[in-house]
């Protein structure tokens, strides 16, 4: 028998559509659909990312300005004394850390009075509330910068800032000045006054610059930095200003003791100082300038006549090199003086009075002191050309002058300045190896015989730290030494230190922070041949030990050393290994303990001596006069 068919359960048409509907439009039903696909592992990951409508603040921003516009919702008025605005509490809120504070006491404020306000900086401040935009002037910028301080909007006061910084000019750099000073904003008020000095010339033609307090114009001619053809310039300036309102001639005096008269040649002081007229009327104004002649006056006396008046402004602090004997000009000696500009490139001072090899050289009070060394180019007898010969250079002028020489000959010593004295030690002549010292005294321009070393001593190096001179290494007892000695000034004594580990003569020395420094030199091989030491150590004072540092690159002997900006630099020498002159420039960085190679020297050169001096900028140098006490000397 067939079984029974079970009778299917009949819906009524209204049942049907209703489940329809049910199934097809309901969003649950939908998504659970769609969420099934991803459950299901069909090859692709879900990840959430943020995305942003790059017009919708704008937008949101440019909707309120309208609706502040049409006064729509604003809740909130802001008013001077003479003008009141309707804005909303939440946009100056979010900007105003004055307002936020006060909506913070009292939410249901209606109307904030800000009477110290003008109308046009207060509209200012709300239209860059509404907006982040606006226009500045330097008419209106005053009033846009009280608003933004008041109101403490830090963005706003930036804006303004920056703004006036560049808008800097000849014209208004005074302007920009004061208004940075008047509302304390540091940034700009720098920028000003750098702008001034910059462009001083520029600024002391306009006339703003004869509205300047005494104060300002003070400030200005105080500084080190400021850029000028001349010192003569300086005092025209000063000049000019003083004599723009007679009430300002009771600044006179004190303007003029700025004006750096030592630094003005005495042919200058007589051409253009002297022709002043309040510089002769004035008492307290002329001892300014009998001061300036009696320093020219008195070349000797110079050193203990240092003051800020004789000191270059804006100088250029440079490495010179000096004399040697040049690779291609092998036979011939060298009295060049040489500087490296900001440009790396090199340039002739004028010459030193006589050609000199191995001689010297030490700065004391800005002025550089040169001394002994040989005349002649012999090699097999250098200490029979030994020479007592003893000249300064002064870079203000470029010039020369004698001085009294050395009581005894020497080449191959070494020279150190200590406490406004020059210390000569050791070195040979056609006597033999010396182991005097004498001392250089600048105010009577006289040598005097101070204690010997115990040992003779030649082609060592020196350098002082912590009051004393370290002499380190040199030829003693025909040999090459690592001994070393210290020379106290304060009671002429000597005391033996500690030795070098590699015994070295014809090296350099130098001291840079806390430690002294012996670099280079050569000493004898296995088989008795002169080699080079590329060995550097480092003396400790307050232990008295010696340490290795980073070795030197290039091994040279008979090179010139010097410190510029807490860095060693060593020039040039003789290279043992090559046989060869050198012209390379190392620089030894203490704080990295490492070498690297500079721009080189024009030429390859040895027994060049270097020193650190400060001279007049290019512009400054070329429009000075020769000193009449620094005329050029006879040789």
């Amino acid at each position: 028998m067939a079984p029974k068919k079970n009778k299917a359960t009949k819906k009524s048409k209204g049942d049907i559509n209703e489940m329809t509907i049910m199934v097809e439009d309901s969003p649950i039903n939908k998504i659970n659909g769609l969420n099934t696909l991803l459950e299901g592992g069909n090859g692709f990951s879900c990840i959430s990312t943020e995305v942003t409508d790059s017009v919708y603040a704008p937008n949101l921003l440019e909707g309120m300005s309208n609706m502040r516009q049409e006064s729509f919702l604003c809740d909130l008025t802001v008013a001077t004394k003479s003008k009141s605005f309707d804005v909303h509490k939440v946009v100056m809120a979010s900007c105003s850390e004055y307002i936020r504070n006060i909506l913070k006491k009292d939410s249901a404020l209606q109307k904030i009075d800000l009477n110290d306000l003008s109308p046009v900086g207060l509209a200012t401040a709300i239209t860059y509330a509404y907006s982040g935009k606006l226009t500045l002037s330097l008419y209106s910028i005053g009033s846009t910068i009280a608003a933004a301080m008041l109101l403490q909007i830090g963005s706003l006061v930036k804006m303004c800032s920056d703004f006036l910084m560049q808008e800097l000019s000849v014209e208004n750099c005074m302007y920009v000045g004061n208004i940075a000073d008047a509302y304390d904003l540091k940034e700009t008020k720098e920028a000003a006054q750098k702008f001034m000095r910059e462009n001083f010339i520029e600024f002391s033609e306009m006339e703003q610059f004869l509205k300047l307090t005494y104060e300002q114009i003070s400030d200005f001619l105080s500084d080190d930095s400021l850029q000028l053809p001349s010192e003569v310039t300086a005092f025209q300036i000063a000049m000019k200003w003083l004599d723009f309102d007679e009430k300002r001639l009771k600044y006179a005096a004190d303007l003029l003791t700025l004006i750096r008269f030592g630094t003005i040649s005495a042919q200058d002081l007589v051409n253009h100082v002297q022709s002043a007229p309040r510089m002769m009327q004035d008492p307290e104004c002329h001892r300014l300038l009998v001061d300036a002649m009696n320093y020219h006056l008195l070349p000797y006396q110079q050193n203990i006549l240092q003051s800020r008046r004789t000191k270059v402004r804006g100088g250029l602090k440079v490495v010179l090199t000096i004399g040697g004997r040049p690779a291609l000009t092998e036979k011939s000696l060298s009295k060049d003086v040489l500087y490296r500009d900001a440009d790396n490139l090199w340039n002739k001072l004028t010459e030193m009075p006589a050609k000199s090899f191995n001689q010297c050289v030490a700065v004391l009070d800005g002025f550089l002191y040169v001394a002994g060394g040989e005349d002649q180019n012999d090699a097999r007898n250098q200490a029979k050309h030994a020479v007592s010969n003893f000249c300064r250079y002064d870079p203000r002028f470029n010039t020369w002058i004698h001085l009294s020489n050395m009581i005894q000959r020497r080449t191959h010593f070494s020279l150190n300045t200590f406490n406004g004295l020059l210390f000569a030690v050791g070195g040979r002549n056609s006597d033999g190896v010396q182991a005097s010292v004498e001392c250089y005294v600048p105010s009577s321009n006289q040598w005097q015989m101070k204690a010997p070393m115990e040992v003779p001593r030649c082609c060592h190096a020196s350098s002082v730290i912590e009051g004393k001179i370290l002499v380190s290494g040199g030829y003693i007892n025909n040999a090459y030494s690592r001994a070393v000695c210290s020379y106290d000034p304060s009671t002429d004594t000597w005391q033996d230190k500690n030795s070098l580990s590699t015994p070295r003569g014809w090296h350099c020395a130098a001291t840079v922070g806390d430690r002294a420094y012996v670099i280079g030199g050569s000493q004898l091989g296995g088989r008795g041949e002169r080699v080079d030491v590329l060995a550097v150590e480092s003396y400790n004072p307050h232990n008295g030990q010696w340490s290795y540092s980073t070795p030197l690159h290039t091994g040279v002997s008979t090179a010139g050393i010097s410190i510029l900006n807490n860095k060693v630099y060593l020039l040039g020498g003789w290279n043992e290994g090559e046989k060869k002159y050198k012209k390379c420039i190392q620089v030894y960085n203490p704080d990295l303990n490492e070498w690297t190679e500079d721009d080189e020297l024009p030429e390859a050169t040895v027994g060049i001596s270097c020193c650190v001096v400060t001279i007049p900028t290019r512009k400054t140098r070329e429009s000075r006069a020769s000193s009449v006490s620094s005329a050029p000397v006879s040789i």
